[in-house]
This record gives structure tokens, sequence and C-alpha cells, in this order.
């Protein structure tokens, strides 16, 4: 076989890989863990950082999108009607102005988990815009410093 022509298509496979990995990473997040993956692809390549950031962002904003449509109820996940009862739940809707602060934690340091938060804050209908906005820029940062850290070793 010929692999000679596999090179030109080496950008746009990572690019792909990294957005189907995020994607994926983003709705099973204990199986795939999209940091390590950022942190492998900026040590083993020599890809630029602004379309590998910009593509696990875009990945696992639109996982962590349809996580929050599922927890809103616009898909019918039944084990979600669990989580809206749950002591979290009641601390978001106590605090409602603290809601959007702790979307932006999670999506820039990971505490408390992305996952359950994006949950939480569509069985609460915190505004979609905002969560959006708010999880976007928490990942641009979150991903550009850990695409970053291999630099510190070279």
């Amino acid at each position: 076989m010929d692999y000679s022509s596999l090179s030109a298509y080496g950008a746009a496979a990572l690019w792909a890989a990294t957005f189907a990995f995020a994607f994926v990473g983003g709705v099973v997040p204990f199986v795939l863990n999209v940091e390590i993956y950022l942190l492998a692809v900026a040590a083993l390549t020599d890809a630029s950082p602004v379309p590998i950031v910009g593509l696990a962002t875009a990945g696992q904003t639109l996982a962590k999108y349809v996580l929050y449509q599922v927890g809103r109820g616009s898909l019918n996940v039944r084990w979600v009607k669990k989580a809206a009862a749950s002591k979290a739940a009641d601390a978001f809707a106590r605090r409602p102005g603290g809601s959007l602060t702790v979307v932006a934690a999670s999506a820039s340091i990971g505490f408390p988990p992305l996952y359950a938060v994006a949950l939480m804050a569509g069985s609460l209908r915190l505004p979609q815009a905002a969560f959006l906005i708010i999880v976007i820029v928490g990942r641009v940062m979150r991903f550009g410093a850990v695409y970053l850290v291999p630099e510190l070793f070279r």
C-alpha cells in the first residue's frame, strides 16, 4: 500500500479527530479525557494550537449543550428527572446569580464537573445564551492552558 498521500490529509484528519474526540469525551467523560488528548497532540505533533483548541472547544461545547437540553427536558431521558430533585438543584435554585458563577468555574477549572453542571443548568433553565458563552470562554481558557503545558518542558 502507498501511504505517501496521507500526509496531505494529516491536518484535516487531526482536526476531525479532535472535534470527534472532544464531542464524545464531553458526552462520555469517564471514558475519553479531552485534556489528555490535547496534551498528547501538543507533545507529539507540531499542530497549531488555534484550530486544535478551537475544535476541542466546539466539540465539548456541543456535547455540553446536548446535556443542557437533556436537563431542560427537550430531549426525553428519564434518569435525568431524578437529578432535578437533588440537593445540588436546590442549592442552584436558591442562588440563581451564583449559578452562572458555578458554570464558569466548572467550564474553566473543571470543578464541579461540567457534565453535571450542564444537566443542572438545563433543568433549572439557566439562560441558554449565557450558558453557551460561559462554556465557550471557560473551555478556551482551559484547553489553551492545557495545550501549552508541553511547551514548559521543551
